[in-house]
């Protein structure tokens, strides 16, 4: 049962590819859709890891990384449109 958390990471991670390739190459609204995404991704992982190693005391992290990622979207956003 544990096997199947750690490789639904491990393939989760491979979504975070064609998020990159948008946040790289996109223009500023398709940047913001995919860091974004990559944020939820990330989240995600990071929630199957403690889960997938019985580990119940790190799940902390991920909520709190799902709580300030609002605020990170913001700021990525005000960067992009300092850099345009």
């Amino acid at each position: 049962m544990t096997a199947a958390f750690a490789i639904a990471a491990i393939v989760m991670l491979l979504a975070l590819v064609p998020a990159g390739i948008v946040v790289a190459r996109g223009d500023l609204a398709d940047a913001v859709v995919g860091y974004e995404f990559a944020t939820a991704v990330v989240v995600l992982v990071f929630l199957l890891i403690p889960q997938a190693f019985a580990r119940a005391a790190l799940f902390e992290m991920p909520v709190l990384l799902a709580l300030l990622a609002y605020g990170g979207g913001l700021v990525f956003v005000r960067a992009l449109e300092d850099e345009g």
